[in-house]
């Protein structure tokens, strides 16, 4: 039976079945310790403490955990009624927050459809909210309506085992199989249940751009300006490999795009990643 058939077979997710085992351990939001709170019904508001492990080496801000944090703040007005599906994520960071502690995101629901929602954020410095750090903006296909009286189980608490912030990619269960090639050998329940969670896509994916971009221009001391990621299918076996396909330098800023295929499907393509990175001098 194609891929194709079998999809069509397949009855529509439940939240509650495909969430129950992770309560407790899907760390996606809880390892940046992302607690959102809803404002109303279509705006919510996320704060994030900027650890070391949530920047570069040169102290500039990732744009992985600035999505995610934004992207469990838009679960807060949506989850609660419909089961979705990240497909479209863009992250434009204006200010590498050298000097910023900690970030608050302003998100609302900007258009709800029948089949899919429109979410944006604002993020700016929390002890300074005059101080504008970014924007961005996330497109969710609604695979369909959740359960009556479904509530979103909220993650667990962070695991002990990572107080010691090793590599961001690291505790998104990644891994280097070469040089340039990041893989997620399987999938654990930490990341995802059926499928691959969209937090580990984001941070591999811009784990990849900076290595190859600290080759490329000879400095890892990188600022992250724009992180787009596009979610074409599920990841459903493993190992995931995320890695470099093309490469555009003009002086000391590059363009990567990486793309996540998953290898126990025919090297599936699962999702594609465009970061734009520049030296830090």
């Amino acid at each position: 039976m194609s891929d194709t058939a079998a999809a069509a077979r397949r009855p529509p997710p439940d939240p509650q079945r495909e969430w129950a085992a992770t309560r407790g351990v899907l760390m996606s939001y809880a390892y940046l310790g992302s607690r959102p709170q809803a404002v109303d019904s279509t705006r919510a508001e996320n704060t994030l403490d900027l650890r070391p492990d949530l920047r570069t080496p040169a102290g500039a801000l990732l744009a992985s955990p600035l999505a995610i944090t934004m992207l469990d703040a838009a679960t807060v007005n949506v989850e609660s009624l419909l089961v979705l599906a990240v497909t479209q994520v863009d992250l434009d960071i204006i200010d590498c927050g050298l000097d910023v502690a900690r970030a608050h995101l302003d998100g609302r629901v900007t258009t709800q459809m029948r089949s899919q929602i429109f979410t944006e954020a604002q993020l700016r410095d929390a002890d300074d909210l005059s101080r504008r750090i970014g924007f961005g903006t996330a497109n969710w296909a609604v695979l369909r309506h959740s359960p009556h009286r479904y509530c979103y189980p909220q993650p667990g608490p962070l695991d002990p085992r990572w107080q010691g912030l090793p590599p961001l990619w690291h505790a998104y269960a990644g891994r280097w199989r070469d040089e340039t090639t990041m893989e997620i050998p399987r999938l654990p329940l930490e990341v995802g249940v059926e499928w691959l969670h969209h937090s580990p896509m984001l941070v591999v994916t811009e784990a990849v751009a900076l290595q190859c971009a600290a080759a490329e221009l000879g400095t890892d001391q990188l600022v992250v300006e724009h992180l787009g990621l596009t979610v074409v299918s599920p990841g459903r076996v493993g190992p995931f490999l995320a890695m470099p396909v093309y490469t555009a330098i003009e002086g000391e800023r590059l363009g990567c795009r990486v793309e996540l295929r998953d290898a126990g499907r025919g090297d599936r393509l699962v999702a594609a990643a465009y970061v734009r990175l520049q030296a830090y001098r």
